[in-house]
């Protein structure tokens, strides 16, 4: 049925989510500002510049943007220095994909450098057979682009790929190019949307096994 799966991967390889929402809150509160929770599920999914121009729309004009960048970057990457640890099942998915014959494509919004590093203690960067970052695309998820990218490196029409996705952004992304999308939440429930919408709704990577050994 597929001939490659697309995976995102924060909050779907890496269990990175809730590290950046420490952060991106540890700087607010630093500002003395408050980033709630509901707002920053608003995040998930979707490239950084995106979210950085929506605090500047909440907190005002006056909102110091540079400082508060330095606030979390130095944060976070004090926070992932011991590294970060995969989500359940996708050490046995990525392998059950190479003998399946199934090509493999990495499509974040998270840049290449941050890529870099959570793949720096494996190999399994240099397997995927192509890695779409922030830095390829002009519009981030939800828009559709990415994945149209990364077909397009494949040379796979949509309808042959799965894409995996943990945020309901990216389930948007994901149908919009035409693809067919399994959602395994991890901060963020299924929306209205993607309830209709995505393919599958699986609990963990290991679903995502179970499926392609009963294709």
């Amino acid at each position: 049925m597929f001939s490659a799966l697309l995976f995102d991967m924060d909050g779907l390889i890496f269990d990175t989510e809730q590290l950046y929402k420490t952060s991106w809150q540890f700087a607010a509160q630093e500002m003395g500002l408050e980033l709630t929770d509901s707002f920053y599920q608003s995040f998930i999914g979707i490239q950084d510049h995106e979210c950085e121009q929506m605090l500047v729309k909440l907190y005002d004009h006056n909102f110091d943007l540079n400082a508060y960048r330095s606030i979390r970057d130095a944060h976070f990457h004090k926070a992932r220095s011991g590294g970060i640890a995969f989500k359940p099942g996708f050490h046995r998915l990525f392998q059950l994909a190479t003998e399946k014959g199934l090509r493999k494509a990495l499509v974040t919004s998270s840049g290449l450098a941050d890529t870099q590093f959570n793949f720096a203690h494996s190999t399994y960067l240099e397997q995927f057979d192509t890695i779409i970052t922030a830095e390829d695309v002009a519009k981030g998820k939800p828009e559709p682009d990415c994945y149209l990218l990364s077909c397009q490196k494949l040379n796979l029409k949509p309808s042959r790929c799965l894409v995996l996705e943990d945020s309901n952004n990216g389930v948007r992304a994901g149908k919009r190019a035409g693809c067919t999308v399994a959602m395994i939440p991890d901060m963020t429930p299924q929306d209205p949307y993607s309830q209709q919408s995505a393919d599958y709704l699986f609990e963990s990577l290991e679903d995502v096994s179970a499926l392609l050994n009963c294709l």
